[in-house]
């Protein structure tokens, strides 16, 4: 079996990679540093062993080289590499680019051998210097954005060009190779346009599929963030829009599955209601509010979500599209909770996605299962249950999970015990 990979953290998401053992990776976004109060996020507020790979996000680049991004970049790339003094098994990547960042400079870089021998030079000094693992490209997206056609072929070279650089400099050093991933998109169009997908499969250490930002406050009714499945009211290109889809069309194109990692986000997308109509699907005047730490609209972080719910809000459970969503006062948001995230594991186990491990694994109350349960879909346990997990009447530490009516048999991990009031794995 593979390793799961998991990616959290203050760029509020999280990657979800194949297998029964699983590495936690996290990203931390240098612009945490300036939300207020509470939100207020640095290196040294990062527990060094809750993650395996940290990813430090975003660098920026100039003259088709790497470069720092903000002021206080290189003070913060030292408390980061701190962290491995309390845990000396951690890995750590940087991450360039991002949605601000663009797509001319990467277009300018991999347009000549030149220019991407000139970047290359830089990333591996530059990686060296400040003492990462590696590299995560987050070019969003390649041949759209003013990205021209031939980028999709010119970011396959570009990742092949580093890879072979990486390996030479190994060698040459007697140093462990630097890693090298990148951030790809869920939308089946913008793979189309831009991926030679088993060609960059075959390179790449693992790729991350950003499967969420699926529905936003720019489309004229409320959706969800992040979809398991397609809604019933989805028609044209919207049944591509869902986790479930988008995993299994990278993996169905030629994306080796233990490199491939599912996108969560514990964030989401807020609207305003135009009418009394709460239900997915219901029609919308644009983004809702911004929040009190992200202030940004039709955004707000998990914890935002968290006040939002203890002020009142309604919570509803989309069932068709296995994720949750709650509304107050004429405010509507779509999100991820622990439910959906344990739903979306457990698919990514048992269906072609990726199989792997539990989220619950994060928090003090671990949850999902230990990643050795099997399909039992003849047992009939299932039949006409909703989806979700079931209490093992003759086993607490197993529990049934049931997903469109098939019976999954699950195990949590030694020492606990399945918890039927919070739909997890707990402390016995």
């Amino acid at each position: 079996m593979g390793k799961l990979l998991i990616c959290v953290g203050l760029a509020l998401l999280l990657h979800v990679q194949l297998g029964s053992s699983y590495i936690l990776s996290c990203y931390f976004t240098n612009w945490a540093q300036y939300r207020p109060g509470a939100g207020k996020y640095l290196p040294t507020n990062i527990d060094p062993c809750l993650c395996d790979h940290l990813i430090y996000a975003f660098a920026s680049m100039d003259n088709n080289m790497i470069k720092t991004y903000e002021w206080n970049d290189e003070k913060l790339y030292g408390q980061f590499q701190a962290l491995k003094n309390q845990n000396s098994n951690l890995k750590t990547l940087l991450a360039i680019g991002g949605w601000n960042f663009g797509t001319q400079k990467f277009t300018a870089m991999v347009s000549s051998a030149a220019n991407r021998q000139t970047f290359i030079n830089s990333v591996i000094q530059f990686l060296r210097q400040y003492q990462f693992d590696g590299l995560d490209i987050d070019w969003e997206f390649p041949c759209t954005r003013g990205s021209p056609p031939q980028d999709k072929q010119l970011f396959t070279v570009l990742v092949q060009e580093l890879m072979s650089a990486f390996e030479a400099e190994a060698k040459k050093t007697n140093r462990p190779r630097l890693m090298l991933t990148a951030a790809v998109s869920a939308g089946k169009g913008v793979i189309d346009t831009g991926y030679q997908i088993s060609q960059i499969g075959a390179v790449l250490d693992y790729i991350h599929v950003m499967s969420y930002d699926l529905h936003g406050s720019g489309e004229p009714t409320v959706g969800e963030n992040s979809p398991l499945y397609k809604g019933p009211a989805d028609q044209g290109q919207m049944i591509y829009y869902n986790v479930d889809y988008a995993m299994n069309y990278w993996k169905s194109n030629g994306a080796p599955a233990e490199k491939l990692l599912v996108g969560f986000a514990t964030y989401g997308h807020n609207f305003r209601l135009a009418s009394s109509n709460t239900a997915v699907g219901a029609p919308a005047s644009g983004p809702g509010p911004a929040g009190p730490f992200t202030h940004q609209s039709g955004f707000w972080a998990y914890y935002e979500i968290c006040t939002f719910l203890k002020q009142g809000a309604t919570q509803a459970w989309d069932s068709p599209q296995d994720v949750p969503y709650a509304y107050n006062n004429g405010v509507w948001i779509g999100y991820d909770n622990v439910k959906s995230f344990q739903n979306k594991l457990v698919v990514a186990r048992t269906d072609p996605l990726p199989p792997v491990a539990p989220t619950q694994q994060l928090q003090p109350k671990p949850g999902g299962g230990s990643g050795n349960g099997g399909s039992s879909a003849g047992s009939g346990f299932c039949a006409g249950k909703a989806n979700g997990p079931y209490p093992d009447p003759t086993n607490k530490n197993h529990f049934y999970e049931c997903q469109q009516g098939h019976t999954y048999t699950q195990s949590c991990a030694a020492g606990l015990v399945f918890d039927n009031s919070c739909k997890c794995c707990n402390w016995a």
